[in-house]
């Protein structure tokens, strides 16, 4: 009785935290975006939007799926402090050398592609958002279960980046100030919290056998080309769009996709909170891991169906608050049609950490990288024909249908099926 209540008390903290973290990181965007799209212009804001997306891509590379492999590794090991030196050492070395080989690519497109040539200098600037990513360990702090430190680290870093903004953004020509403060804010927290992990955790970095590296790469593989594929079906449609539509096309789909991934994080800190403890339940009683994955499901539900409602119906009040006026038709009816994902992308986190505890990371690997080559190879002419609106029905088809439905079947009838012997 008092392991479950230390085990509901530590589930809670880890819930409470999230969510605290997740409320922050929807609450300053939108504090923050309606400000930006104001004052930098629906245009300037459409490159803002093409970089950051550029840089996702970087933050993809260099993360390379330890958000999942090392998190489940440390929870797995966390009474072993030689082997969790082991891990970390190995998984921070792995994030720098990835960050420096993107970086090196990155400024092989400033000197050969016009489209970042243009705006080379905003990439530099923007680039401290991943060296910070790199020193932040999210992961160890996850697979300890510690994650107030990733609460208020956050926090402190993005309510200074939002208070620069509105002190300093005055006009569009300070575009690169918003970069620089969103560099400044992940350095700070990534040097700060990799202090922490050091000084009051007692690990520490050392140089790792070449084995130790190629283990960690092989097995965190095919989560990391899972989340390569996500980027085909998510921030590739922005840069594909920024080829073949207006700065001001691209500002608005950015927009829409901010409010329905801000809205899809309110409750996303569930999954991430109960991850660690889904991983440790399914070795130790598998028909209990089935029965509270499905209630934690149902939940996520009956939470995000009345939102989703709610942002349909209220469409154009809500776009108000970003644009400062009255929306563009063309503006409402992206958000309209992108609605149902807020009921239902909370699902591609809580069901990619449920395969991955199933030691099912292939799979989830094919079935994101044939959802991405299915999006990359109907892209183009889906915006060809169709523009922008084409794109947003699309978006819909791939992320619900090829992916969540896929993922929902494999987990709740297939692999159900086989571990309870149904």
């Amino acid at each position: 009785m008092q392991e479950n209540q230390s085990t509901f008390k530590r589930l809670m903290d880890n819930f409470l935290s999230l969510t605290a973290l997740q409320g922050i990181n929807m609450l300053i965007p939108l504090i923050t975006f309606p400000y930006l799209v104001r004052v930098l212009g629906v245009d300037q804001f459409g490159v803002f939007s093409f970089i950051m997306a550029v840089m996702l891509y970087a933050e993809i590379i260099t993360d390379y799926g330890f958000n999942l492999s090392a998190t489940k590794h440390i929870s797995i090991n966390r009474d072993n402090p030689t082997k969790i030196n082991e891990i970390f050492s190995s998984v921070i070395m792995i994030k720098a050398v990835m960050s420096l080989l993107f970086f090196l690519f990155l400024l092989l497109l400033i000197a050969t592609v016009d489209k970042f040539s243009q705006d080379g200098s905003l990439y530099v600037y923007a680039y401290g958002l991943i060296l910070g990513q790199v020193l932040f360990p999210v992961w160890f702090f996850q697979g300890i279960e510690k994650m107030r430190y990733i609460t208020i680290l956050n926090a402190l870093s993005k309510i200074i980046f939002a208070v620069a903004i509105f002190i300093f953004v005055k006009s569009a020509e300070d575009l690169y100030l918003v970069f620089v403060f969103y560099s400044l804010g992940s350095l700070v927290a990534g040097i700060w919290a990799f202090k922490i992990a050091t000084k009051k955790f007692g690990v520490y970095f050392s140089l790792q056998s070449k084995e130790h590296y190629l283990y960690y790469l092989k097995d965190a593989w095919y989560i990391f080309t899972s989340r390569i594929g996500v980027q085909l079906y998510q921030s590739v449609n922005i840069i594909i769009l920024g080829f073949f539509a207006s700065n001001a096309i691209v500002g608005y789909y950015s927009i829409v996709e901010k409010i329905v991934r801000a809205g899809g994080s309110i409750i996303a800190s569930l999954p991430q909170a109960i991850y660690p403890y889904l991983a440790k339940l399914y070795k130790e009683s598998i028909p209990m891991f089935y029965k509270r994955n499905t209630q934690v499901s149902f939940a996520l539900l009956a939470i995000m169906i009345p939102l989703a409602s709610l942002v349909y119906y209220y469409a154009p009040a809500i776009l108000s608050v970003f644009t400062g006026g009255e929306p563009a038709e063309i503006i409402v009816s992206l958000l309209r049609i992108l609605t149902p994902l807020l009921a239902i992308t909370v699902f591609a986190t809580h069901f990619t950490n449920i395969l991955v505890v199933l030691d099912e990371s292939k799979l989830l690997n094919n079935i994101i990288i044939i959802a991405g080559l299915l999006n990359l190879l109907l892209v183009y002419p889906v915006i060809h024909y169709f523009e922008v609106i084409g794109l947003a029905w699309l978006n819909l088809f791939i992320i619900g249908g090829a992916i969540i439905a896929t993922k929902g079947y494999y987990i709740f009838f297939k692999f159900r099926k086989r571990d309870l012997r149904l």
